[in-house]
């Protein structure tokens, strides 16, 4: 009775797990099928080009050149026109105010220095997107390639039920062995229908960082290839300072400090050129012309508030740079002795591990199939056998995901050549 209460329950799961893995799945083989491939490379590329920081930092970039003109611009000249009953019937004159002291060339050179700044800011914001892009894009990859292992794991856990069913039938093996297959067989139809629904997540975060939102679902093509960059620490070191950041940072402090002398400039009076004419005045024999100059008389203010604040401006700017280059150069040390780490795991998972339990999980199959080795040596080699291969997975991906923060750190592209990449 019991023995047929256990069948009963058995048959019960496996209907049940292969009606809600089948729904579960449903999603992932959809995405699969309507995704679009995108490669490491242009995924890159495209994260380069329309991440939306870098959108942002384009258009700052075409504010700041705008504000050349702005600073460059004179001042519209002041007309004015009278009359009088006795004296001139049309007065005329005008006014036009002239930066003869330097005012309108230490504007202009603050406001270049900005849009200098706001152009490097641009270049920043290609290598974050770049960084952000290869991230999302190892994501997917590792999220594919977890759920195609899961998947051939459910293929394998079904072939070993199909032994046991077989070997209970011909009275060679236990009724316990095809309940725990069973089990074995529920579990990982369940994992795999979990990392089936994890793919379209990875892809929408990948769209995000490439500006292709609403553009369907993606899908990542071939593998990463960062690993094949040849890391140097003493190159790497040298050519950290010109990583676009700290290009940035350094205009910055140049714009600030031309800033400082705008401001001082303006202490400066703004001559204006006066010309008055006077026609058909009675009082005179002809018409009048009168010109002259005046000037703001620098008494009451001398722009020291405004000086000081340039000046903490230009402070700012200085310290932010000497923070922005050392978090940097902590930034590459860290980064490129976790991709040692993690290149030295995932070659030896590679290598050494993976062949070996291969090879275990093959003859362990063989062993269970004519009755030489128990099931539970099976399980454990099949178990042994698929969590190697998803950590050598997820050893590629934390090894391309650290030159990513490598690359990031020292503002060079590692992929296209760079300056360490054979």
């Amino acid at each position: 009775m019991f023995a047929g209460y256990c069948c009963a329950v058995g048959r019960a799961l496996s209907i049940c797990v292969v009606a809600v893995s089948a729904s579960t799945a449903a999603p992932g083989r959809a995405h699969a099928a309507a995704a679009r491939p995108v490669t490491f490379a242009e995924a890159r590329a495209a994260g380069e080009a329309a991440a939306p920081d870098v959108a942002l930092a384009a258009g700052r970039d075409q504010i700041a050149r705008a504000q050349v003109g702005v600073a460059g611009a004179l001042a519209n000249p002041t007309v004015g026109a009278t009359t009088a009953r006795e004296t001139a019937k049309l007065g005329v004159s005008l006014s036009v105010p002239l930066p003869l002291f330097g005012q309108r060339e230490t504007a202009v050179t603050a406001a270049r220095g900005d849009a200098d700044a706001a152009a490097l800011d641009v270049e920043a914001a290609r290598a974050d997107g770049r960084f952000a892009a290869s991230i999302a894009w190892l994501d997917l990859w590792e999220a594919q390639e977890r759920a195609r292992l899961l998947a051939e794991a459910a293929s394998d856990a079904e072939r070993v039920a199909t032994i046991a069913d077989e070997k209970f039938k011909a009275g060679t093996a236990p009724r316990v062995d095809v309940l725990r297959t069973a089990a074995d067989r529920a579990r990982a139809r369940a994992d795999a229908a979990f990392a089936a629904a994890s793919v379209p997540a990875a892809s929408a975060r990948l769209a995000v960082t490439i500006g292709e939102v609403g553009s369907g679902p993606l899908g990542a093509e071939g593998g990463p290839g960062l690993g094949r960059a040849q890391l140097d620490p003493a190159t790497l070191a040298q050519v950290l300072p010109a990583h676009p950041a700290l290009r940035r940072d350094r205009a910055r402090i140049e714009a600030a400090a031309a800033h400082v002398r705008a401001e001082q400039r303006l202490r400066w009076p703004i001559i204006n050129g006066e010309l008055a004419v006077n026609w058909h005045d009675p009082t005179l024999t002809g018409t009048d012309v009168i010109g002259g100059l005046s000037l703001e008389a620098p008494v009451l203010s001398l722009r020291g508030g405004a000086i000081a604040r340039a000046r903490a401006e230009q402070a700012l700017a200085e310290t932010s740079a000497a923070l922005e280059a050392r978090r940097l150069e902590a930034d590459l040390a860290d980064a490129y002795g976790r991709a040692e780490g993690a290149g030295a795991r995932a070659r030896s998972l590679a290598t050494d591990v993976l062949p070996a339990l291969e090879e275990v999980r093959r003859m362990t199959e063989e062993g269970y199939r004519d009755g030489r080795v128990d099931l539970l040596r099976l399980i454990d080699a099949q178990r042994a056998r698929l969590e190697s291969r998803i950590a050598e997975v997820e050893a590629e991906a934390a090894w391309e995901r650290a030159l990513a923060e490598v690359e990031h750190a020292v503002g060079v592209d590692l992929y296209r050549g760079g300056a360490h990449a054979p």
